[in-house]
């Protein structure tokens, strides 16, 4: 599967918020591999392999009623197989 570009937007309370945060949080620990939830409309999970250095960035918008907060990560693929 080649994916060029993907994005998912998806509310959330708070506990599902955290439970995504800590499962990323193993996953990026472990160093191999990072698996995040498809688009709802299509079934499964995007797994993407790690690499280092890790790039990142962190933008803040303030709104009349809403804070978005975007954290960016990017690297270079450690594994030379297509996503």
């Amino acid at each position: 599967m080649k994916i060029d570009d993907y994005e998912f937007e998806e509310e959330k309370t708070l506990s599902s918020l955290a439970e995504l945060l800590e499962k990323l949080v193993i996953q990026i620990r472990e160093g191999e591999n990072i698996e995040l939830p498809m688009p709802s409309l299509k079934e499964g999970v995007i797994t993407l392999p790690l690499g280092e250095p890790v790039e990142t960035g962190i933008e803040v918008n303030l709104r009349k009623r809403f804070v978005h907060l975007r954290i960016s990560l990017s690297w270079i693929m450690s594994q030379a197989e297509e996503v």
